[in-house]
């Protein structure tokens, strides 16, 4: 057996871009037309998804929002006016504005329960607004059931002023009771009939209306440092959609100018107790100033007793000062002590000047109002939650410490205004007794005097912040709609159908060729194998056995001419001249390259014999109309010369036939005779190309037993018939050098899909049939 030169090594196969273009090419090239009818298809569809689909707009809105570490710069004014005001964190407030409480308001408030559509051919349009002719209030939307949207016919007879919902006639303009719970129908133009069918209700329960609006809502900071939020809502009506966000704004406003009056309610009801009191106190001292003065008949008292008075005023206003903040203290203890859930009132602060006990209240207020708007929007166990709950819980101890010392210091100082007004009464005693008598009197009417004014600066102080009390957030742009719609997108929409339908041929194309268990293209010999493919021959649909004869320029006929000048590349020349043909199975049209590329070796001049040795299926000598006997198992069993074995082809002086003579029951044996080296060596020195035509190799050990006596071996694979799995035999073959030098022909090619673009290099000669002359047709394969 000859060796393979280094040339024949294998290499393994790199798939460059080059390549992998021109594997693409083949594959989906000749398919070109399924693309463009695909594309075109997909195209009409979207058109015709565009054109019935509902549009879904945007609606857009930003609300700036004071954020806890980021400072505003209010003005003083605002400041002084805002006393109850808090600072937000930026986070919270976005889940309140996401929290299902604030949505169900929204929906209460603009009767969001039922949507009516128009019925339309092919979609129903939903109407809202002006465009209804028909509107519902409902009185009692917990009828509706929380199960899945229910559709109702509407209808107007206009005669009888009543609106038809499922046939049912129901009274407008007027409370009505309905299966769906009490509710108010309005019609919009009583003169105009509605026909039942025309438009339909459909009725959502509270909670799965509240999901499909949070669903479609979505809202964020415009950046990390910013405090601006971007409330951003979908919904195919632009008349809706805006309503909806701008009354959520406003809902959530309301929310916080009520959290925030809560506070000033209760200091309100504070000041308001203890006035009605020091009011009834008042009037009762200057009463009783009022009689002594007329019982005593004293108009005037002593400049001493004056100026004793003016002490006394000033003690016992300092003293009642102190009381009154111990009261403050006390309520304060009570409210930290006895707080264990839920937002109580926290008790006014009125009299305490130190500012620590109040950030420390303040504090506390704000991180129990915190917890109660969370309570709203998360579980009992949210972390945001629970570390509320342990913040507040650190806050009391500093609350509670902090009360003690104030409590201490006041304690202290209520003795020595008890020590100075237990001097003031020593000094009293020196005063005549009814200047004494009515000093006493006018103690008290000063000191009830002085709490009076107090309260009432208090209360109007209350009064003001509670009448200026805004919002902490402001509205910077209201809810806008966009232009255009979000979805569907159609130049996206275009462009993913198109894509689709190509994608779906790709995908049928590459399927088709996945599952064929035969050899499609080049690229898949290619991949599985590095022997060399030097001919490709093209499917030959004239049935003749011989395509390539003197003067004719069928394509075929060409491809046979660039085969045979390969042969010198593949090593027949010289003294090489043996060639043997073969393939993985039968019906691959290995003897029809066989008799084919002897003829066109006839052609050059040179003495070609043609040995049929497929001993199993002889075939060549059937088409040649040649008798098969003598043949050369006559001549391998020893009954015949050489001389009785070549046989002329007709037609062709050059051209020789060796054919395959008795089919014998052992083949294999009568080749390993030892008769068939002595032939092949005879036939060398008679010819100049010998050309052996053997069985399979796929299938019987011939060819495997020819190879060591040829130069060369034509491993024939044809188009959609030479299954995949000889793939790796072949470059088995090929890699171990069993065949001699291995060369690939790939025949019976076929044009691919359904445009003929597999061969675009052929030159266009095509057999004049009347003739034989030969006639060039341009551009026959563009």
């Amino acid at each position: 057996m000859k060796q393979q030169t280094n040339a024949h090594k294998r290499v393994e196969p790199q798939e460059s871009s080059a390549d992998l273009l021109a594997m693409l090419r083949f594959r989906y090239l000749s398919y070109w037309p399924l693309f463009v009818l695909a594309a075109l298809i997909a195209a009409g569809g979207a058109w015709a998804y565009l054109r019935y689909a509902t549009p879904v707009y945007k609606v857009s809105a930003s609300l700036l929002v004071k954020d806890e570490a980021k400072d505003l710069n209010e003005s003083n004014i605002l400041n002084s006016l805002d006393l109850f005001g808090s600072k937000k964190n930026i986070e919270n407030e976005i889940q309140i504005l996401t929290s299902r409480t604030l949505i169900r308001d929204v929906i209460r408030k603009l009767d969001l329960y039922g949507e009516l559509f128009v019925k339309g051919r092919l979609k129903n349009v939903a109407v809202y607004g002006e465009s209804s002719p028909v509107t519902f209030h409902f009185i009692e939307p917990w009828a509706i059931k929380d199960g899945p949207s229910e559709f109702v016919s509407v209808g107007f007879d206009h005669r009888k002023k009543q609106v038809l919902l499922n046939s049912k006639p129901y009274s407008i303009n007027d409370t009505t009771g309905t299966p769906w719970g009490r509710m108010v129908i309005r019609v919009r133009d009583v003169s105009q009939p509605v026909a039942e069918g025309q438009y339909f209700l459909k009725l959502t329960g509270e909670r799965n209306l509240t999901q499909q609006i949070l669903a479609r809502m979505k809202i964020m900071p415009v950046s990390k440092m910013a405090t601006v939020i971007n409330l951003e809502y979908l919904d195919v009506l632009p008349a809706r959609g805006e309503a909806i966000v701008n009354d959520l704004i406003r809902v959530y406003n309301e929310a916080a100018v009520t959290d925030k009056n809560r506070m000033a309610a209760s200091t309100m009801s504070f000041v308001e107790e203890r006035l009605r009191i020091v009011t009834r106190e008042l009037s009762e001292v200057e009463k009783e100033v009022a009689r002594f003065k007329t019982d005593e008949g004293i108009v005037d008292i002593s400049e001493q007793s004056k100026m004793f008075l003016g002490s006394v005023q000033e003690n016992d206003s300092k003293l009642n000062e102190a009381n009154l903040q111990l009261s403050v203290l006390a309520s304060i203890e009570k409210y930290v002590n006895g707080k264990t859930e839920g937002v109580n009132m926290v008790p006014a602060t009125l009299g305490l000047s130190d500012p620590v006990l109040l950030e420390l209240v303040n504090k506390l207020y704000e991180t129990e109002l915190e917890k109660e708007r969370l309570k709203k929007t998360t579980g009992a166990n949210s972390p945001s939650l629970t570390a509320l709950n342990r913040q507040a819980e650190m806050l009391k101890p500093g609350i509670l410490e902090n009360i003690q010392s104030q409590r201490s210091n006041l304690e202290a100082g209520k003795a020595k205004l008890l020590s100075a007004n237990d001097r003031f009464m020593g000094m009293l005693r020196s005063v005549p007794g009814k200047e004494r008598a009515l000093l006493e009197v006018s103690r008290q009417q000063a000191i009830k005097n002085n709490i009076y004014t107090f309260l009432l600066q208090k209360r109007e102080e209350t009064a003001l912040a509670y009448a200026a009390a805004i919002s902490d957030s402001r509205i910077v742009d209201g809810a806008e709609t966009a232009g255009v719609p979000v979805s569907p997108r159609k130049m996206m929409v275009y462009a993913i159908a198109v894509l689709g339908g190509i994608a779906v041929v790709a995908i049928w194309i590459t399927l088709k060729d996945m599952l064929k268990r035969e050899i499609t293209s080049r690229a898949e010999i290619e991949k599985e194998t590095s022997a060399p493919i030097v001919a490709e021959l093209l499917h030959d649909d004239s049935k003749e056995p011989l395509v390539i004869t003197d003067g004719r320029r069928s394509l075929v006929a060409e491809q046979f001419r660039n085969l045979r000048t390969s042969l010198s590349y593949i090593g027949l020349n010289g003294g090489n001249k043996t060639l043997l043909v073969t393939s993985s199975i039968s019906g691959e049209g290995k003897s029809f390259v066989s008799l084919n590329l002897a003829s066109s070796l006839s052609l050059l001049r040179k003495k070609v014999v043609l040995m049929e040795f497929d001993l199993r299926k002889p075939m060549l000598s059937n088409m040649l109309d040649i008798n098969r006997e003598p043949g050369i198992t006559n001549y391998l069993v020893g009954k015949a010369q050489i001389s009785d074995l070549v046989r002329p082809v007709p037609g062709n002086e050059h051209l020789f036939l060796i054919p395959a003579g008795v089919i014998p029951p052992n083949p294999t044996e009568l080749i390993l005779n030892g008769r068939l080296e002595e032939l092949i060596q005879e036939l060398r020195e008679m010819f100049d190309y010998i050309i052996i035509d053997s069985a399979p190799v796929g299938l019987v050990t011939d060819a495997r037993l020819l190879a060591p006596l040829s130069d060369a071996c034509l491993y024939v694979m044809r188009h959609q018939v030479t299954p995949r799995q000889y793939l790796k035999q072949i470059d088995e073959l090929y890699r171990t050098g069993e065949m001699g030098r291995l060369s690939l022909v790939y025949n019976g090619v076929k044009p691919r899909g359904v445009a003929n673009h597999t061969y675009g290099y052929g030159y266009g000669y095509m057999e004049d049939q009347k003739n034989g002359t030969s006639k060039k047709l341009k551009n026959m394969f563009k």
